[in-house]
Protein backbone atom coordinates (compact mmCIF):
# COMPACT_ATOMS: atom_id res chain seq x y z
CA UNK A 1 0.00 0.00 0.00
CA UNK A 2 2.96 2.49 1.14
CA UNK A 3 4.64 1.07 -1.99
CA UNK A 4 1.63 2.21 -4.21
CA UNK A 5 0.81 5.87 -2.84
CA UNK A 6 4.90 6.50 -3.19
CA UNK A 7 4.33 5.73 -6.65
CA UNK A 8 1.14 7.82 -7.25
CA UNK A 9 3.05 10.87 -5.62
CA UNK A 10 5.45 10.06 -7.76
CA UNK A 11 3.56 10.29 -10.81
CA UNK A 12 1.65 13.43 -9.69
CA UNK A 13 4.81 15.33 -9.60
CA UNK A 14 6.37 14.24 -12.77
CA UNK A 15 3.37 15.20 -14.42
CA UNK A 16 2.72 19.00 -12.86
CA UNK A 17 6.75 19.41 -13.73
CA UNK A 18 5.60 20.57 -17.28
CA UNK A 19 2.63 23.37 -16.21
CA UNK A 20 4.88 24.76 -13.56
CA UNK A 21 7.85 25.03 -16.08
CA UNK A 22 5.14 26.64 -18.55
CA UNK A 23 4.43 29.35 -16.25
CA UNK A 24 7.81 30.35 -14.85
CA UNK A 25 8.92 31.30 -18.84
CA UNK A 26 5.80 33.38 -18.94
CA UNK A 27 6.86 36.83 -20.17
CA UNK A 28 6.19 39.21 -17.51
CA UNK A 29 5.58 42.51 -19.85
CA UNK A 30 1.79 44.05 -19.18
CA UNK A 31 -0.73 43.80 -21.50
CA UNK A 32 -1.25 46.74 -23.61
CA UNK A 33 -3.96 49.11 -22.62
CA UNK A 34 -6.95 49.14 -24.36
CA UNK A 35 -8.80 52.04 -26.27
CA UNK A 36 -12.37 52.45 -24.70
CA UNK A 37 -15.25 51.15 -26.64
CA UNK A 38 -16.63 53.67 -28.50
CA UNK A 39 -20.20 55.38 -27.44
CA UNK A 40 -23.09 57.07 -29.91
CA UNK A 41 -23.70 60.67 -29.49
CA UNK A 42 -25.66 63.02 -31.44
CA UNK A 43 -26.83 67.14 -31.41
CA UNK A 44 -26.62 70.46 -32.82
CA UNK A 45 -23.13 72.38 -32.71
CA UNK A 46 -23.12 75.19 -30.76
CA UNK A 47 -19.48 76.15 -31.08
CA UNK A 48 -16.58 74.87 -33.24
CA UNK A 49 -13.36 76.00 -32.17
CA UNK A 50 -10.77 75.16 -34.81
CA UNK A 51 -7.82 76.06 -33.40
CA UNK A 52 -8.35 73.64 -30.05
CA UNK A 53 -9.78 71.31 -32.57
CA UNK A 54 -13.33 70.81 -30.85
CA UNK A 55 -16.83 70.33 -31.35
CA UNK A 56 -19.21 72.02 -28.62
CA UNK A 57 -22.94 70.29 -28.81
CA UNK A 58 -25.85 72.33 -26.80
CA UNK A 59 -27.36 70.35 -24.61
CA UNK A 60 -30.67 71.13 -21.89
CA UNK A 61 -27.99 71.31 -18.96
CA UNK A 62 -24.74 71.66 -20.01
CA UNK A 63 -22.82 71.60 -23.08
CA UNK A 64 -20.48 69.21 -24.07
CA UNK A 65 -16.98 69.12 -25.88
CA UNK A 66 -15.75 66.93 -28.07
CA UNK A 67 -12.17 67.07 -29.05
CA UNK A 68 -11.05 66.00 -32.84
CA UNK A 69 -8.04 64.16 -33.61
CA UNK A 70 -6.04 63.24 -36.36
CA UNK A 71 -7.47 59.62 -36.52
CA UNK A 72 -11.37 60.99 -36.41
CA UNK A 73 -13.22 60.33 -39.80
CA UNK A 74 -15.47 63.31 -40.18
CA UNK A 75 -18.22 63.48 -43.05
CA UNK A 76 -20.47 65.82 -44.02
CA UNK A 77 -23.69 64.97 -46.15
CA UNK A 78 -22.60 61.17 -46.50
CA UNK A 79 -19.08 63.00 -48.45
CA UNK A 80 -15.70 63.33 -46.64
CA UNK A 81 -15.00 66.36 -44.66
CA UNK A 82 -12.84 68.15 -42.56
CA UNK A 83 -13.79 70.24 -39.55
CA UNK A 84 -13.72 73.37 -41.00
CA UNK A 85 -16.88 72.14 -43.03
CA UNK A 86 -18.64 72.04 -39.45
CA UNK A 87 -20.38 75.25 -38.86
CA UNK A 88 -22.90 76.28 -36.22
CA UNK A 89 -26.54 74.59 -36.19
CA UNK A 90 -25.47 71.81 -38.35
CA UNK A 91 -27.52 68.66 -36.61
CA UNK A 92 -24.25 65.71 -35.81
CA UNK A 93 -24.31 62.39 -34.81
CA UNK A 94 -21.32 59.87 -34.32
CA UNK A 95 -19.25 58.42 -31.60
CA UNK A 96 -16.54 59.01 -29.24
CA UNK A 97 -14.57 57.85 -26.82
CA UNK A 98 -12.93 59.18 -23.31
CA UNK A 99 -9.05 59.06 -23.72
CA UNK A 100 -6.98 59.09 -21.14
CA UNK A 101 -7.07 62.40 -19.88
CA UNK A 102 -10.54 62.11 -19.61
CA UNK A 103 -11.70 64.35 -22.88
CA UNK A 104 -13.91 63.05 -25.07
CA UNK A 105 -12.26 61.88 -28.61
CA UNK A 106 -14.48 61.66 -31.76
CA UNK A 107 -14.06 58.47 -33.62
CA UNK A 108 -16.60 59.64 -36.62
CA UNK A 109 -18.58 62.81 -37.10
CA UNK A 110 -21.30 62.49 -39.03
CA UNK A 111 -22.63 65.94 -40.05
CA UNK A 112 -26.12 66.98 -41.83
CA UNK A 113 -26.50 70.76 -43.11
CA UNK A 114 -28.60 72.87 -40.86
CA UNK A 115 -31.81 73.55 -42.97
CA UNK A 116 -32.33 76.78 -44.56
CA UNK A 117 -34.06 79.88 -42.63
CA UNK A 118 -37.34 80.00 -44.41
Amino acid sequence: MKKLLGIAVLAATVLAMPFAALSADAPATPPAPKKARALPFNGKVGAVDKVAKTVTLEGKEKARVFQITSESKIRKDKKPATLDDVMVGDRVGGSQRESADGKMEVVTLNVTSAAPAK
